[in-house]
């Protein structure tokens, strides 16, 4: 666990721009984000996990897996994928009947022709280009299958309090990456909920391919 933190904070440091956060999420925001799974079927699904970090939602996500499920993770930050790599229990899981893959790479770079029954994403878009984060939200869409759910979460109030220490060229950047989001949550979002205990405090955001399923 310590070491998990130290990790945490020392990348954050390092690589602020991927890595957003100020603190590892909460066990309160894991159930929040992860509620969606509670509600899976008995039927093998698919998940995939965009930008884990040190894993504070893979945790939660390997309690809802099942025999003949699949399970791909995709981390950019070579660092916490090296220590992905060592934590996981990937035999235990084989052993069990469920594939768990990790991947050191670009959520961009999936294969079209897959789809998944449930996303989690955890990606800073507030620290991105907007031509990225539509980009990265057309991906995780289109890799949605037709009655998946996406999740992911943004800090309550990020944008107001993040603009007021911004150059003006990097608040014109965050008000465009919001209204990329907006479009996005007008558009697929079916659901939230309100997490209180998370430094700081987040929203859960659940999106799906198309509303009306």
């Amino acid at each position: 666990m310590i070491k998990n933190i130290a990790l945490f904070f020392s990348q954050a440091r390092e690589n602020f721009t991927t890595t957003g956060a100020i603190a590892p999420s909460s066990p309160s925001l894991g159930r929040a984000i992860t509620w969606p799974l509670g509600l899976r079927s008995s039927n093998p699904i698919r998940v995939l996990e965009v930008g884990p970090g040190t894993g504070a939602f893979t945790s939660r996500i390997l309690e809802h897996l099942r025999p003949g499920d699949r399970f791909e993770i995709y981390e950019l930050n070579a660092r916490f994928c090296r220590y992905l790599r060592q934590t996981l229990p990937f035999e235990r899981l084989l052993s069990k009947g469920i594939e768990c893959r990790l991947y050191n790479a670009d959520v961009r770079s999936i294969s079209a022709g897959l789809q998944f029954d449930y996303i989690v994403c955890s990606l800073p878009f507030n620290n991105f280009e907007p031509e990225l984060v539509t980009e990265i939200l057309a991906v995780l869409i289109d890799r949605l299958a037709a009655q998946g759910v996406l999740s992911y979460f943004e800090y309550n109030l990020s944008h107001e309090f993040k603009s007021k220490f911004l150059k003006p060229q990097d608040r014109q950047r965050m008000i465009a990456v919001g209204r990329v989001v907006r479009a996005f949550i007008d558009r697929h979002q079916v659901g939230y909920r309100q997490v209180w205990l998370n430094l700081p405090p987040a929203r859960a955001r659940y999106c799906r391919k198309d509303v009306t399923v």
